[in-house]
């Protein structure tokens, strides 16, 4: 199951806790289940982790992790490029410094997502690296610098870029945080609510950039499971659990670098809704529409400042027949619209992220409706 298992951190196994999850999730209203395209992932998931536990899952090969974000191993397009001497793979000299120069428009990032194609392992994250650095120096981030990869569940794409470690998922989720800084002012909100965390790396950057937010985190398990974890794991002290918050009948108030776990199905039961920044990375899209409108009512009423929303605005690919792969309704731009009728769409654009080859798109929404649901 496992490939070059090494001592490292790694996240605790408790399966009391997913039980008690799946057995909630089960309990609760039809409409916060997986759909038909989680469903079909659920039923190898779940038995995966009963089985196997989360002993070194990041460097797992034959695993649905990578689904909700929580594998990081090495390009399987590059794995055969790891001899740096190998230059037949190789970019030319000096062509991360050309590339640096490229501006932020699609063109240019199709470009270097072109040449990255073509390069060696050491080439590829070094290339990646820069041009995250650059793209978080052009948007007003905070410095790419300022950030560790965690090496918790010992994750094989693990490198090394001056005195800092990196994953090139770690260098997605930055990306994203960092589009979202030419719009948003992070220093000056208090707490962000993430529907749809996976295995928790945005909430790993925006905690480690920004100590002060504080976090609400709603997903389904075993996705949520694993998030706990994790976080567990990388913020010790820090994660309000799920056994703790299912007790809770209100939303608690900010509190500075906290991270508290929801089940999804517990926004309807919970008072005191508010927070300032909607996360939702690839998670909608992965709904039935009716699903996705049903979120919205909440990130609507209760969202004070912004959203932001990585999605394939078109829908995902739809399913032939309930069971096969993909979506029964999709979700597409227009539903986004429909459900918050509060904000205003700052931008859409293509993804910051030149080597993610898929058509999603970011979008940044602002309210304009200065009243919230109490």
């Amino acid at each position: 199951m496992t490939r070059n298992s090494s001592p490292c951190g790694q996240a605790k196994d408790d399966p009391e806790l997913l039980e008690g999850m799946m057995a909630d999730l089960r309990a609760s209203p039809g409409i916060y289940h997986p759909g038909n395209y989680w469903t079909n992932y659920e039923r190898y998931v779940l038995p995966e982790l009963r089985r196997h536990g989360l002993h070194d899952f990041r460097r797992r090969g034959d695993t649905l992790f990578n689904t909700f974000g929580a594998v990081d191993l090495i390009p399987s397009t590059l794995a055969v490029a790891r001899n740096p001497r190998s230059r037949r793979l190789g970019l030319r000299k000096g062509l991360a410094r050309w590339a640096l120069k490229i501006p932020v428009t699609r063109r240019g990032l199709d470009q270097i997502g072109s040449m990255m194609r073509g390069g060696n392992l050491d080439d590829h994250r070094r290339l990646r690296f820069s041009y995250a650095r650059w793209y978080g120096a052009a948007r007003g981030a905070r410095p790419l610098e300022a950030l560790n990869a965690s090496i918790i569940g010992n994750p094989e794409d693990l490198f090394v870029m001056g005195e800092h470690t990196y994953t090139l998922s770690l260098l997605r989720y930055y990306l994203e945080y960092a589009y979202c800084c030419h719009f948003v002012q992070f220093d000056a909100l208090s707490s962000v609510m993430e529907i749809g965390s996976g295995m928790g790396k945005q909430v790993e950057v925006l905690r480690k950039l920004h100590g002060r937010l504080c976090f609400y985190l709603f997903d389904i398990p075993p996705q949520i499971y694993v998030c706990e974890q994790y976080l567990s794991a990388v913020f010790p002290g820090s994660v309000v659990g799920y056994r703790e918050t299912r007790r809770l009948a209100r939303l608690p108030a900010p509190e500075p670098g906290k991270i508290f776990i929801f089940g999804t199905w517990r926004l309807p039961e919970l008072a005191g809704l508010s927070w300032d920044l909607h996360w939702n990375s690839t998670s909608y899209e992965e709904m039935e529409a009716g699903q996705t409108l049903n979120f919205l009512k909440y990130v609507n009423s209760y969202t004070s400042r912004h959203v932001f929303l990585q999605e394939r605005m078109e829908g995902m690919v739809q399913a032939r027949a309930a069971g096969q792969h993909g979506v029964l309704t999709p979700t597409r731009l227009e539903h986004y619209r429909q459900g918050l009728p509060a904000f205003r769409m700052l931008d859409l654009s293509d993804g910051p992220d030149p080597t993610t080859w898929s058509s999603f798109q970011c979008s940044l929404w602002k309210r304009t409706d200065c009243s919230l649901s109490t």
